[in-house]
C-alpha cells in the first residue's frame, strides 16, 4: 500500500477526520488510499492559527485537549483517500502558493504501528485495510490485516460502535462495489 509521512498534529488531525488537506510543494496526480504515517519529529508542536483551532474546537475531538507528547509518533496510524490535489481550496487548512491535496474517508487505526517513515510517496508491505461485517451488531468496519507481527498475521478488530471483540474465526472480508457510490 502506498503511505506518506506527515508531521504531528497534521497527521493525527487527518487521521481523526478533521484535517481534509494535506499541503505539499508539489502536485501529485496519486488518487486513492494511502496510509497516514505520523513522523518521529516532536520539534513543532501545536502550530495552528486561530481558524484551526476553532475548528478542532467545534469538532468535539478529543485532540483538542491532547498534549502534544501523547500523540503518536513514528508510526501508521491510519489511512486516508486523496481524491483531488488543487491550488487555492477554500478549506481553513489549506495553504496559500503550494498544492492542497484534498483527503477524504479517513480511518484511524486502533493501535500504532511503528515503522520508519521516508519522503515523498512510498510503498509499505504487510498491511491491507478490509471492510468487514461486525457479528454484534451487523455495522460494516474497516479493519486491518497486520502481516508485520511474528509470528503470525493479526486478524483481531474492535468494533467501533458495539465494542465486540471480532476475532479470526469471524473475520468476513466484504466486498464492496465501488461504482454505486
Amino acid at each position: 500500500m502506498k503511505a506518506i509521512s506527515i508531521k504531528q498534529p497534521w497527521a493525527s488531525l487527518i487521521a481523526h477526520g478533521i484535517k481534509d488537506i494535506e499541503n505539499r510543494s508539489w502536485r501529485t496526480n496519486y488518487r486513492g488510499c494511502v496510509l497516514i504515517h505520523a513522523g518521529a519529529s516532536k520539534k513543532e508542536g501545536w502550530r495552528l492559527n486561530d481558524l484551526q483551532k476553532v475548528h478542532l474546537w467545534r469538532s468535539g475531538n478529543a485532540l483538542y485537549n491532547t498534549d502534544f507528547d501523547k500523540l503518536p509518533f513514528g508510526s501508521i496510524i491510519g489511512s486516508v483517500e486523496i481524491v483531488d490535489c488543487v491550488q487555492s481550496h477554500s478549506s481553513v487548512w489549506a495553504e496559500k502558493g503550494v498544492w492542497n491535496w484534498v483527503l477524504a474517508n479517513p480511518v484511524l487505526y486502533q493501535a500504532p504501528i511503528p515503522t520508519k517513515g521516508k519522503l515523498s510517496l512510498w510503498e509499505f508491505e504487510g498491511l491491507r485495510e478490509v471492510k468487514i461485517k461486525c457479528p454484534g451488531c451487523g455495522s460494516i468496519e474497516t479493519a486491518v490485516e497486520n502481516h508485520l507481527t511474528e509470528p503470525f498475521s493479526t486478524y483481531v478488530h474492535t468494533c467501533c460502535k458495539c465494542e465486540y471483540i471480532i476475532l479470526e474465526s469471524e473475520w468476513n472480508v466484504i466486498k464492496i462495489d465501488k461504482s454505486y457510490e
